[in-house]
């Protein structure tokens, strides 16, 4: 008959104590800690009361500073945008300033520096762009065409880029009997088009939309310029800010052209524009 008894008391104890409360009258889970005893015996405790609480769900989800948390874990330190609060603290002996919180292929973590990934774009066929040619437009008082396509591009997700470019300029005269002379010069404007490009050369194309605020990388070439067939090199170097609002990876192109010239005609090239030069290059970086 004791035997009963105590059976009975036992599952009746089980039963009663299924959410333990420490310092709480009114546990809101399996486990609940309110560390200042400052929770209502009835009830969900106020935001201010929650943080100092700790709490295990039924869900296996545990609430540190919240006694509804949606995670395994969750932390709320109690801060705002306007007073942020720190509510995470790991000391594995890598701990340093400017690291971040990374996981391995398992999902372990750790700190580590974070490298900023670059990705590259692909160099494709430049063409020589004739300075005094009929086949080229250059329209230098309206920046919104005048631009020919190289099969040079970056594929970009979603997002906001910073498109790093390296352009080499190559000049020669192409063998004809004149040059540039000290008085001469040209001005030469590199961007970007979402309008495919199938054969270098072609257009004129129309500076994509997406480009956030500088819409053109540029640099002046200055005369005198060598006879013959030896080119003389400039270069131009920047960065372009491109915004994929889209939901989809989109493929930019580089153009050349926009050119201001000090005179209607000169005589030349610039060689193989956008092309296979060693010193060309286009990168980008996603940015906030």
């Amino acid at each position: 008959m004791k035997k009963t008894i105590y059976l009975i008391s036992f599952l009746t104890i089980t039963n009663i104590y299924a959410q333990v409360g420490i310092n709480t009258e009114n546990p809101r889970g399996v486990l609940h800690v309110d560390g200042s005893k400052n929770n209502p015996v009835s009830g969900n405790p106020s935001d201010a009361q929650q943080k100092d609480d700790f709490i295990i769900l039924p869900s296996g989800n545990v609430g540190i500073g919240t006694t509804l948390p949606t995670r395994k874990l969750e932390i709320n330190s109690g801060g705002t945008i306007a007073a942020p609060v720190d509510g995470f603290k790991l000391v594995d002996g890598r701990q340093a300033k400017n690291k971040a919180l990374v996981s391995d292929e398992n999902g372990s973590a750790h700190w580590e520096y974070i490298a900023l990934k670059s990705y590259k774009g692909q160099i494709g066929n430049g063409f020589d762009l004739f300075l005094n040619s009929a086949n080229y437009n250059f329209n230098s008082s309206n920046l919104s065409t005048g631009f020919y396509g190289t099969t040079s591009y970056i594929d970009l997700a979603p997002g906001n880029w910073q498109i790093n470019i390296s352009l080499l300029l190559a000049y020669d005269n192409n063998a004809a009997a004149t040059t540039l002379t000290r008085d001469d010069w040209f001005w030469t404007r590199v961007t970007l088009t979402d309008t495919e490009v199938l054969t270098s050369g072609s257009g004129p194309y129309t500076p994509t939309a997406d480009l956030d605020g500088s819409k053109f990388l540029s640099n002046i070439f200055n005369g005198p310029a060598p006879l013959g067939a030896a080119p003389k090199y400039a270069m131009i170097n920047g960065s372009l800010m491109i915004s994929n609002t889209g939901s989809a990876t989109k493929r930019y192109f580089m153009i050349v052209g926009g050119v201001s010239k000090s005179a209607a005609s000169l005589p030349g090239r610039i060689r193989n524009i956008g092309g296979l030069w060693g010193e060309n290059v286009i990168s980008a970086f996603a940015v906030q």
